[in-house]
Parts: C-alpha cells; sequence; structure tokens
C-alpha cells in the first residue's frame, strides 16, 4: 500500500470520565439558540476546531457511536409510547457535529463522515491524508465518542472516558524527510475508536511534525 507523508500544522485532544467541562460554547457559540440546539459531539468538535484555529475548510469526521445521547432519547421516546422530540431526529444523524460546524463557520466546504467501529480514527486520518493529497488543501481531520448517557455504566466495557476526541490539521509534506510511523502511544482507557488520532495528536505534542500515513 502507498504511503504519504502528512505534516501536522494544530492538534488538540479532550478526554474526561464523565463529562467534558468548560468547552467554552459561550464564547465559540455567542448565538443562544443555536447553543442549546447542540449536541455534545457538536461542542466537543467546535471546542477542538477552535483550539485547532480551524473554522473553514475540507472536514473529515469520525464517530464510532456518534450521536448516542440523541439516538437514546429517540428509543426512550419509543419505549414510553411518547412522541420523541423533532430536535432529537434532526440531531440523530452521524453529520451532525460537522454539520453544526458548517453551519455555525458558514464553511461551505466538503464534508467527510466516517464510522469504522474501533478503526474508525485510523480511517479517518488515511480519508484525511487521501483528502489532501487530492485537493492539494489543509484539511481538518477530528474524531469524538460522547457516550454519556443513562446507565452507560451497565454496559460500558469499553473505555474509562465517557466523553473524548482528538483533532489535528494536516497537509501534504513537502518530503519524507524526518517523517516517522505512526507510534503507539495513546492513552490507557480511551476508547479503542480514537486512540489512532490520539497517538497522532501525542506525537504532535512530543515534536513530531511529520507522519507516514498509509492509504
Amino acid at each position: 500500500m502507498k504511503k504519504v507523508a502528512i505534516k501536522i500544522t494544530a492538534s488538540a485532544k479532550v478526554y474526561a470520565p464523565v463529562k467534558l467541562e468548560d468547552l467554552e460554547e459561550k464564547r465559540i457559540v455567542p448565538n443562544m439558540m443555536v447553543r442549546r440546539r447542540l449536541t455534545r459531539n457538536a461542542k466537543v468538535m467546535l471546542y477542538l476546531a477552535d483550539k485547532c484555529a480551524a473554522n473553514n475548510g475540507k472536514v473529515v469526521y469520525g464517530s464510532c457511536y456518534s450521536e448516542l445521547e440523541e439516538t437514546a432519547n429517540i428509543a426512550n421516546s419509543v419505549l414510553m409510547k411518547e412522541l420523541p422530540s423533532p430536535i432529537s431526529f434532526q440531531n440523530s444523524v452521524y453529520n451532525t457535529a460537522p454539520s453544526y460546524f458548517s453551519l455555525i463557520h458558514k464553511d461551505q466546504d466538503e464534508i467527510i463522515t466516517v464510522s469504522s467501529g474501533m478503526k474508525t480514527s485510523l480511517d479517518t486520518l488515511k480519508t484525511a491524508a487521501l483528502q489532501a493529497l487530492v485537493s492539494g488543501e489543509k484539511i481538518f481531520c477530528v474524531a469524538i465518542e460522547c457516550i454519556n448517557i443513562k446507565n452507560i455504566d451497565e454496559i460500558n466495557r469499553c473505555t474509562e472516558y465517557l466523553e473524548a476526541g482528538a483533532a489535528i490539521v494536516l497537509e501534504i509534506a513537502q518530503n519524507t524527510e524526518d517523517a516517522k510511523e505512526l507510534e503507539d502511544i495513546g492513552i490507557p482507557g480511551v476508547i479503542d475508536s480514537l486512540q489512532d488520532l490520539m497517538c497522532v495528536v501525542m506525537m504532535h505534542e512530543q515534536g513530531t511534525e511529520k507522519i507516514l500515513v498509509e492509504l
């Protein structure tokens, strides 16, 4: 398989055992009506984008479980024989978070959504690298999991952090000099679907700028 060297120009990560606090949504989204509609995934994505100074351009977004809270709300309404919330219906799709991102930042560029189980962040990274190669542009690559729902402790066997996310801004490097293979230096306890992108962020924080990605 072909490998390309990507250059990381910005990175950010967040994770919390239960709920991420201080996501600065009031500053990032001053419009109260829009802010009230944001899902947890959307709030985390907007925060990570802000930390990466990414507010436009192509986006590749990955999530294994996506909008689990909204889906659970719909399922509970059905169980209780109640009418599901229209907002929950609108917010229950996989591209909800990047859609809010594009709406708030008036970004009209391409959005790609990836979901492939526990390989989600790796495939998100590969897709972003391919997009950068094809377009010649910088790509905002982000993967998020927010599974803090009622009774999650009864079934959760995959993570110690119910809310987490990782993001990078990448472009194709001019050469492969000093480019490193992806290292397994993720964060213990973080869900596997985020670990590969977490590793990239950790490598960038430790001074690595170029990483080889197998397409």
